[in-house]
């Protein structure tokens, strides 16, 4: 069964890990500056995506996967499937509505630091409508390509954070420098995006027709979408 605290997919944890021990040469050369909080932050969101907080419980449809079928996907995605299954008997699912600390908490919240700290830097303006703009397109977006999969959850594909870098630079106000174009027009919108395309599929999901033991919001289905543009963002911060 998924817990708060879950065992994690070995091999693409092992290979994000692999992927930050060269960019902390980039990030972390001779001082600790923004780049050094960046690559901190990506580190502990990799550290962290185990972890799932609760905050709701709603009924949903139990899929009707033999346990051959169940397995397999299970696998595919990482999650007990056949466990969750064979739990409860009944046809319905108790589903909880989690939130991944490392894919929703962390880089939320560090969203809304890179916007505070360009107000307080005070070096360039605040891109607010650009950054408005990147952020609804990325929604729509995310919840074009998301997908409810039975017994998983949402599943956001790993290439859809990419679209924010190219509507990043598009939208970039002439001047603003390509550091603070990867944290506040491509990193930033790309997290905002993402999760609000789930939480749009999340309220408008037929329970009805199809459901899972869990709603990981940032965790699995989507962690990996957003752990890629995320790191992504920062490599374009580091050459910046």
């Amino acid at each position: 069964m998924r817990k708060i605290v879950n065992k994690p997919q070995v091999k693409p944890l092992v290979f994000f890990g692999l992927l930050l021990i060269p960019t902390v040469f980039l990030c972390c050369e001779k001082t600790f500056d923004e780049r050094s909080v960046f690559f901190i932050v990506l580190l502990v969101m990799l550290l962290t995506s185990i972890i799932e907080i609760p905050i709701y419980t709603v009924r949903s449809k139990k899929p009707e996967y033999s346990e051959r079928e169940a397995r397999c996907i299970g696998e595919i995605y990482g999650v007990s499937l056949v466990e969750e299954m064979q739990t409860d008997t009944e046809k319905r699912y108790k589903t909880r509505i989690t939130l991944n600390v490392g894919g929703f908490i962390i880089p939320l919240f560090f969203s809304f630091y890179l916007l505070l700290s360009v107000n307080r830097m005070g070096s360039y303006p605040l891109p607010l409508l650009e950054v408005t703009m990147s952020t609804l397109l990325m929604a729509l977006i995310s919840y074009m390509l998301s997908e409810v999969k039975g017994g998983i959850g949402i599943i956001v594909p790993n290439y859809t954070g990419i679209f924010a870098i190219p509507l990043g630079l598009i939208l970039a106000p002439s001047g603003l420098p390509l550091a603070e174009i990867a944290g506040v027009l491509i990193f930033t919108p790309a997290i905002f995006g993402i999760l609000l395309g789930m939480l749009i599929t999340l309220i408008t999901v037929p329970r009805e027709e199809v459901g899972s033991a869990f709603f990981n919001i940032g965790g699995t289905g989507s962690f990996y979408t957003i752990y890629l543009i995320s790191f992504l963002a920062l490599i374009i911060r580091s050459i910046a």
